[in-house]
């Protein structure tokens, strides 16, 4: 009975050393990798999944030795081919990654907030970092976010610059424009500090000064040059032209997405406006009610629990200017709601990372 006390459990689940931490995110990862088994759900639900054992594409040693760079270009093939392409391999692979990552959190953020938070918090702070059933999802199949996202913690936790541009590589060689990730530091306290940083270096009247030197090159340039106009018209047409290749491309869509594109309206109104509800939806989780099947409604309801879960625990929310930014510019991208919500994760559970390793608790307890 004495085992079953929280308060025990809370001072043994302290004392975990890294590896006892790792071979618990590992069980838990097998266990999940079990239970969709017993829900029968396909090993090869993600088209992907099937695209990567296909050996698509081939390396042996001599191209290796020929061109080193190529292990920078589409690195998953590389993940893929150097193992064989050997399903059981691969999700080996991640279930390490997934626990890794998880040692990473468990020491650089959960621990600092075992003296803050009473039991009960401190379990659905364990949920939301440690136990989110999409991420367990990622893991059971053989696709690039667990690699992403491990990239991606690495650029949050880490101490060394190095390994933060080193995952920072990383990160771009396994998708491209995943570099776009990094858009989850741009927070309201950052920008706060980035303008007092530059108000400090720079008084006023100095930004005036280059703000009305700025404002007469221009001028300089239009009056002795009337193509600049021309230059300006031809960018914005080439801006539009590349939101239009956007909103005409095709992406596969699962049939039980009916999340509106707004295709029926012209373009670029429901271009804009397709842009404007799909974050909102995917942030809110409100997409479930746009969406038949019973999973990815689950998914919907996993993310306004998250919301909720978040400010219960902190009386704040995490969702940062940063990504609003990205689930943005992910929605420019995709054409598919369930490519959106997939793309979008790794930013949504980075963001959450981010957020509790930079919040004040103690600080807040206070004030409140």
């Amino acid at each position: 009975m004495n085992f079953i006390n929280l308060s025990n459990i809370r001072v043994r689940f302290y004392r975990l050393n890294s590896f006892q931490i790792f071979a618990l995110s590992f069980f838990i990862c097998l266990t999940f990798y079990f239970f969709e088994f017993i829900l029968n759900i396909d090993r090869f639900y993600h088209p992907d999944s099937a695209h990567y054992l296909s050996e698509y594409r081939n390396y042996n040693f001599k191209a290796y030795i020929k061109n080193p760079l190529i292990i920078f270009s589409t690195t998953y093939y590389h993940v893929t081919n150097i193992f064989s392409n050997n399903y059981y391999l691969l999700i080996l692979i991640n279930f390490i990654l997934y626990s890794l990552t998880n040692v990473l959190i468990y020491q650089k953020i959960f621990k600092k907030y075992f003296d803050s938070l009473n039991n009960i918090k401190l379990f659905l702070l364990f949920y939301l970092l440690f136990l989110d059933p999409y991420r367990l999802h990622l893991a059971s199949h053989i696709l690039k976010e667990t690699f992403l996202i491990y990239f991606l913690i690495l650029i949050i936790l880490s101490n060394l610059k190095i390994i933060k541009i080193i995952s920072l590589i990383f990160l771009e060689s396994f998708r491209t424009n995943s570099w776009l990730y990094i858009f989850i530091f741009l927070t309201y306290f950052n920008i706060k500090n980035f303008y007092l940083v530059i108000k400090k270096y720079l008084k006023i009247k100095n930004i005036m000064i280059i703000f009305a030197l700025l404002i007469l090159i221009i001028f300089i340039f239009y009056f002795q040059d009337q193509n600049i106009l021309k230059y300006l018209q031809n960018e914005f047409k080439e801006i539009l032209e590349k939101m239009k290749f956007y909103n005409d491309r095709k992406m596969p869509i699962r049939p039980y997405d009916h999340v509106t594109q707004f295709k029926d309206l012209e373009f670029p109104i429901g271009f804009i406006l397709k842009n404007i509800a799909w974050p909102i939806m995917l942030i809110s989780g409100l997409f479930l009610f746009f969406v038949s099947s019973i999973l990815f409604k689950f998914l919907g309801v996993i993310i306004l629990l998250n919301n909720l879960l978040i400010y219960l625990i902190t009386k704040k929310t995490y969702i940062s200017l940063g990504l609003v930014l990205i689930l943005l510019l992910i929605s420019v991208y995709t054409t598919s709601y369930t490519s959106m919500f997939r793309y979008s994760y790794i930013a949504i559970y980075g963001s959450i990372v981010y957020f509790f390793l930079n919040f004040n608790f103690k600080k807040y307890k206070k004030k409140d």
